[in-house]
């Protein structure tokens, strides 16, 4: 099937980059599907709720800018042409996926401070037998700053309650350094709660499990996240916007933004800057005057 895919975009008249690119975003688009639905998914099956689930796993977890996004909406809807061409597919699911804006993506929004108790008194509110556990992850979000994929990946080593100040270790990708992300007391009493009630299988030392007692996944958090918005009348809030709105109130706190690349774990300075929207200040922090 790849291989006719292949020779339908070169008859579309597409530069031979675009093809290879567009190969390689199918390719990674059929991995994920195969991960997340099942070894023996078939990409014909698919439909448009799929397409924005995946979207969202790019945004939120491979935290992918939305030009990457767009370039894997604009491959999958090639790809459905064809499909639907070669009469294997009755629609093109990818056409009822929106572009990702350039300017607005989902990491930039944020939240008011009224939205984020909005948010709180959602979990707070909540009859669901896993209200301790979700609210630990949402003052995890908030009060830490953790990307989804770091979250999930948290274990109960990783979580130091008893140091001269209580943090988190989190873990830098591969080769790349950790870094340690000081709590507030709020995220650390809602961690040991957490803790008390926690049920995990024997072995499984991740520090959020699901009720079968093995590690949440991404999905389960979105999931999750999705649920509590819906009742704060947030739809369409990403973990993104929770990370962002703990990177601004450390700026604010602290007008360092060295600090706020530090917790973070950006690697450059530069990365800070364009991700709190201060372009406008100099590499010191300082406003260019």
């Amino acid at each position: 099937m790849l291989e006719q895919f292949r020779a339908y975009l070169a008859g579309s008249a597409l530069a031979p980059a675009t093809i290879v690119n567009y190969l390689a975003d199918l390719r990674g688009f059929l991995r994920w599907s195969e991960t997340t639905k099942g070894a023996e998914c078939s990409p014909l099956s698919l439909e448009t709720a799929d397409i924005r689930e995946y979207c969202s796993f790019l945004q939120q977890t491979r935290n992918h800018t939305p030009a990457t996004v767009n370039r894997r909406i604009q491959a999958l809807r090639k790809f459905y042409d064809f499909t639907t061409a070669q009469g294997w597919t009755r629609a093109n699911p990818a056409e009822g996926v929106p572009l990702v804006g350039k300017t607005t993506s989902l990491r930039s929004k944020t939240l008011t401070p009224e939205e984020v108790s909005r948010l709180l008194a959602a979990v707070r509110n909540s009859y669901h037998r896993w209200v301790v556990r979700d609210w630990a992850i949402m003052q995890v979000l908030l009060g830490a700053g953790l990307k989804l994929g770091e979250l999930i990946q948290l274990r109960l080593s990783d979580f130091h309650p008893d140091s001269d100040r209580p943090h988190l270790s989190v873990q830098g990708k591969s080769g790349e350094p950790g870094r340690a992300v000081p709590l507030e007391a709020e995220v650390e009493v809602a961690l040991k709660r957490y803790l008390v009630v926690r049920r995990a299988v024997p072995g499984v030392d991740a520090l959020f499990v699901n009720r079968n007692g093995q590690p949440l996944s991404t999905r389960s958090i979105q999931r999750l996240l999705s649920r509590y918005a819906r009742a704060a009348g947030l739809n369409g809030l990403t973990t993104q916007a929770l990370r962002y709105v703990y990177a601004t109130k450390v700026y604010q706190d602290s007008g360092d933004l060295k600090a706020v690349a530090r917790l973070l774990g950006h690697r450059h300075l530069a990365t800070t800057v364009r991700y709190l929207g201060l372009e406008d200040q100099a590499p010191n922090g300082n406003k260019k005057g």
